[in-house]
């Protein structure tokens, strides 16, 4: 674990030596440990809630990553501004990973087909774009662990993935292939919104222009952005999420198989 000469709350430029020492180290195994450990005590404890207690617990979360992004973006843009002269764009909630902040509102404060879809994307979606987060925590190739900037980055993602697991143990969303379209749809009408933000100013989110941070696919994507075929790597990162919107799904199949056949 990173042990430099740093307070909690610096930005990244502000802490010598650190060059990402914590990622794919013993902090970021000690952080998924803790992870799954905690998911499962509260999946335990909280999968018999009515769904009025349920639909509090979506309002509430939906709130507080609405609250907590603004105060985290606010801090890393005053820093920002301060070296560069300049707000990064790439703070924008365009990404994955921000999807929660539109899905967690309108799961808890709407109704109708808006809501199906809002709720059955927490239940795929937002799981694997937390899990996917968790496992790598890119955040800690530029921050230590001890720091803001890992912590926001480890809360975000766990309080994704313990979401969506919630509405599905406490069978909230019924996860049956409808759910999986369904989840889809809302992510694909909101790339229809990042793709061509991404095509206009060269940016990445969602990873649609570059492949960029994939492991396997980003080599793919680096090989077809120096050959100028963007409109392939979009292709191949929307069936990407397809695919891993499907896990979702095929999980509890092979779960359930097995309890049949015990």
């Amino acid at each position: 674990m990173f042990r430099g000469n740093y307070n909690f709350f610096d930005y990244k430029y502000n802490i010598p030596g650190y060059s990402g020492q914590d990622f794919g180290g013993f902090p970021q195994y000690l952080y998924l440990g803790i992870s799954i450990v905690l998911l499962v005590v509260l999946l335990i404890a909280l999968r018999k809630q009515p769904k009025e207690k349920i639909l509090k617990i979506i309002k509430i979360t939906g709130i507080f990553m609405i609250v907590f992004y603004i105060t985290k973006t606010t801090w890393e843009s005053i820093y920002d501004i301060k070296y560069s002269g300049s707000f990064n764009w790439g703070l924008l909630p365009l990404d994955t990973c921000s999807f929660i902040m539109l899905a967690g509102p309108i799961a808890g404060f709407c109704k109708g087909k808006i809501k199906k879809y809002a709720d059955s994307w927490l239940a795929t979606g937002c799981i694997i774009g937390g899990l996917a987060n968790m496992l790598f925590l890119n955040g800690l190739k530029y921050y230590p662990f001890l720091s803001f900037g890992a912590f926001y980055s480890m809360i975000w993602h766990f309080l994704m993935v313990f979401l969506g697991l919630f509405l599905i143990v406490t069978k909230y969303v019924k996860i049956e292939y409808k759910t999986v379209l369904n989840g889809y749809l809302f992510h694909l009408l909101f790339s229809l919104i990042v793709i061509p933000i991404d095509f206009i100013y060269k940016l990445d989110f969602m990873m649609y222009y570059n492949l960029s941070s994939i492991p396997i696919f980003e080599n793919i994507g680096t090989y077809l952005t120096n050959n100028h075929l963007h409109i392939i790597n979009t292709l191949i990162m929307l069936s990407l999420y397809f695919i891993a919107f499907n896990i979702v799904f095929i999980i509890p199949l092979i779960v359930n198989k097995k309890k049949v056949v015990k």
